[in-house]
């Protein structure tokens, strides 16, 4: 996408309107304040600055510009925030290949002609609502999830397409028809099925699921669309267009199955319901469901089926750092049966869901003949998930659970996670020391990264300001301190450290005299010196020892002159001379 379209987007758009319609804003000096978006606080400590088109959220770390601040209320990527601000700004979007954008808009029109046809095919055919509605499916419900019904008939819908103009080799694009040899005419895929759309973060149809009504050996439950460009399974959420702004509101997610589940437990007040279509949930699902909220309970099916796939996705998820908890569901029922017999009760099932180390615990329990069985089960499922959380405080909570339920020591339980962490550690050590040498990983700033944030912006808003010269003082020394190369290095891997440092630099820059400035600035300017004369003494010190190794006498004399440097600096504040 072009750079200067993006340029265009934030000319047009004033930050505080594009913020203003998802937060109350009022007027905090130079900024404006409000109540986070991200998290559930009393006190205000969002703040928002339109000098410079930024945002930063002092209570959930998250800061940037209008277009990380869409990508994290609206649940999408960086392109999805463009073409939804975009639309906002009245500015067209030009792709950088007119064909494949041509191609995306015919499939974008495809897909919602047939979510129409489908509609109206349920409208036409009153069993099929009957249906529908017998499985406590209301009308309004039906509406909002655009609710369908696929025809009996081998080619309904591709009869219906073609009338629209739309051709075979489209529609087999956004994999509504199979093509079939001999010469035979294609035929639709969804045929007698009530058809749930699948849509994008942004509400457009992208595929379809068919659930059939029929109970037969053979016929599966659900078929969904093959993956096309605008399809990618590992990469969809049913529901999640609709969930994401519940799942910000009551911070969880709720995973359930099928379509039916997401639908009535939507319609029973659990606004924050998805599920996958026809996989696995994948990392992308996760960081997905991440934006929005840490926490996720999984209301799977009780079955075989269903355990494994908890354990699967927890795996995934508290490597994540996130909170898993299950809601136990009754052998034989899922959550559409439950909200239909009695919505109240899928909130206490919900309101009581255990962590998923208590609740793979209790399932191993009755799976298990005896208390041997127990614990060597327990040291085989629940003892790796433990390792893979990242926290070390909930690792410790959970090993003192599992040795209360298993009835062993704790340091017993401890000592086999830290084995599998160990494990783990060292079959990853290659591939992070790889990574670690070509980029530092962003939010594991150290002390003297803080130090060059907080100088670099101080300067940056100071100069042109009644404290210009200190601002170029200050830049002037940071630059003698570490290179500019280094400088620049450090604000890339910043994250959003950069942004939160020029909102407390602002802040106390207006509660500070001048002189106290002054003075703080070269005290701040002092401390990096020091941490950076130190870095050098160990580095020249190595070098010594490898030069006399060798018995290369003058030059390890040469390095001594510099370690001697290095100790002056040590010794020495740094003044600003202004």
């Amino acid at each position: 996408m072009a750079h200067s379209q993006v340029e265009q987007i934030k000319e047009r758009l004033d930050i505080l309107e594009v913020i203003g319609a998802y937060v109350e804003l009022h007027k905090a000096g130079r900024h404006y304040k409000g109540k986070s978006p991200f998290t559930s606080e009393k006190t205000p400590s969002f703040f928002v600055s339109p000098d410079r088109g930024m945002y930063y959220c002092f209570s959930s770390q998250k800061g940037g510009d209008i277009f990380t601040f869409i990508q994290e209320m609206e649940g999408v990527d960086f392109k999805g925030a463009l073409k939804i601000l975009a639309e906002k700004a009245g500015v067209e979007l030009v792709a950088e290949d007119p064909k494949k954008r041509d191609e995306r808009d015919t499939q974008y029109a495809l897909l919602e002609a047939a979510a129409q046809f489908f509609f109206k095919a349920r409208e036409a055919h009153p069993a099929i609502t009957e249906y529908v509605e017998g499985r406590g499916v209301t009308g309004e419900t039906e509406h909002i999830w655009r609710i369908g019904y696929a025809p009996d008939e081998w080619r309904a819908l591709r009869t219906h397409l073609a009338e629209l103009k739309f051709t075979d080799s489209e529609m087999l694009k956004a994999g509504l028809i199979k093509s079939v040899d001999g010469g035979k005419e294609p035929y639709d895929v969804f045929r007698d099925r009530v058809m749930f759309p699948i849509m994008d973060p942004s509400g457009r149809a992208i595929a379809f699921s068919g659930r059939t009504m029929k109970k037969e050996d053979g016929v599966p439950k659900y078929v969904n669309s093959p993956e096309t460009t605008l399809f990618q399974k590992s990469e969809v959420l049913y529901g999640y267009d609709k969930a994401k702004h519940g799942i910000r509101k009551l911070d969880f997610s709720l995973i359930v199955e099928g379509q039916f589940d997401v639908v009535l437990t939507h319609q029973a007040g659990y606004t924050n319901a998805v599920a996958v279509s026809g996989t696995a949930l994948t990392p992308h699902h996760i960081s997905l469901l991440g934006r929005l909220s840490h926490k996720v309970v999984l209301a799977l099916d009780a079955d075989r089926a269903g355990i494994s796939a908890v354990k699967r996705s927890a795996a995934l998820m508290l490597r994540k750092g996130m909170d898993v908890k299950v809601a136990g569901l009754p052998d034989g029922k899922d959550p559409a049966d439950i909200v239909r017999e009695d919505p109240k009760e899928l909130k206490r099932i919900v309101g009581n869901a255990e962590t998923v180390v208590e609740f793979l615990l209790g399932h191993l329990k009755k799976e298990t003949k005896d208390a041997r069985a127990y614990q060597l089960q327990t040291r085989e499922e629940i003892v790796p998930l433990i390792a893979s959380i990242p926290n070390r405080i909930d690792r410790a909570y959970f090993e003192q659970v599992v040795a209360e339920r298993v009835g062993t020591t704790v340091d017993a339980i401890h000592y086999e996670v830290e084995r599998v962490v160990e494990d783990g550690e060292r079959k990853q050590e290659k591939e992070e020391e790889r990574v670690v040498s070509a980029h530092a990983p962003a939010g594991s700033l150290d002390r003297k990264s803080d130090l060059v944030i907080h100088l670099h912006t101080l300067s940056d808003i100071l100069k042109g300001s009644p404290h210009d010269a200190v601002g170029q003082a200050v830049y002037a020394h940071l630059l003698n301190i570490i290179s500019e190369d280094d400088v620049l290095a450090i604000l890339e891997r910043s994250g959003d450290a950069a942004g939160k440092s020029i909102f407390t630099n602002e802040e106390y820059i207006e509660s500070v005299s001048p002189q106290q400035l002054k003075q703080d600035v070269e005290s701040t300017l002092t401390r990096l010196a020091h941490i950076v004369a130190r870095e050098r003494l160990t580095q020249l010190r190595a070098h010594i020892a490898e030069a006399e190794a060798g018995g290369d006498t003058d030059h390890a004399l040469k390095l001594l002159e510099a370690v001697k440097e290095a100790e002056v600096l040590l010794k020495e504040p740094v003044t600003l001379g202004v």
